[in-house]
């Protein structure tokens, strides 16, 4: 099994995320996450600019098709937003 996160940007969610988390709960897929406060990214060179990464999510999946067909039903996801997942490289 592999580790990813789910790195959240863009839309507004209104969804249901207890549902959503719940789901990934009863599956054995969450390894954690958070919402996430406004913040900046900075650049060398360039002016600091407004952060739009509103949160993650860890979970474990066979491969990334499995970790991509867990974005269904994800609130942001589903509200038009981008969410990227990225494969954590181990130890």
């Amino acid at each position: 099994m592999a580790e990813f996160i789910m790195i959240m940007t863009g839309a507004e969610s209104t969804g249901e995320w207890d549902s959503y988390i719940d789901k990934l709960v009863k599956q054995g897929k969450l390894r954690g996450g958070s919402s996430l406060a406004h913040g900046l990214a900075f650049s060398k060179g360039m002016a600091d600019q407004t952060s739009a990464i509103s949160g993650y999510i860890r979970i474990s999946a066979a491969d990334m098709t499995e970790a991509r067909s867990l974005l269904e039903g994800n609130p942001l996801f589903e509200a038009g937003g981008t969410v990227a997942i990225l494969e954590e490289v181990p130890d």
